[in-house]
């Protein structure tokens, strides 16, 4: 159809676009490398032996910081494409939910603290410092009688 052909106020046809379903794909298989990359950076930290304590160290906190980003960015991109795919099936629409769905359980699940600042709790100071005495009874030896 030519540009001349239509009437002025119907914008051009998204049939002609083909590549919908393939950014589609291509954003889940990004969207799964992110959430494996999420659940190995959880591992790092937390999969210790014999005792060890974990250790959160700042490579960690910006990996997830990274990795939930392009997680985040690959199902937008995905979903956005999917719906905007005019042949779009119920099975590739029942895979983006699940993806969205499970992307985010993983995000979830896999959270390294410090990786969101959060502001921190206000201290209700009422000056009170000294430490819980524990006597046996009696009160001569705690601070404060």
């Amino acid at each position: 159809m030519l540009a001349f052909d239509r009437p002025a106020g119907v914008p051009r046809l998204i049939t002609r676009m083909p590549w919908f379903p393939v950014i589609a794909a291509l954003a889940s298989v990004v969207a799964v490398l992110a959430v494996g990359k999420l659940a190995a950076n959880w591992l790092d930290v937390y999969l210790v032996f014999f005792g060890d304590q974990p250790q959160i160290e700042p490579s960690n906190v910006a990996a997830y910081r990274v990795w939930g980003a392009i997680a985040c960015v690959a199902l937008i991109c995905g979903a956005v494409a999917h719906m905007l795919n005019p042949g779009r099936r119920t099975l590739g629409t029942l895979w983006q939910v699940l993806l969205v769905l499970g992307c985010t359980a993983i995000a979830v699940l896999c959270y390294i603290p410090g990786a969101v600042d959060l502001p921190a709790p206000e201290r209700d100071d009422d000056g009170y410092r000294a430490p819980p005495c524990y006597s046996g009874g009696d009160n001569d030896e705690c601070v404060g009688g």
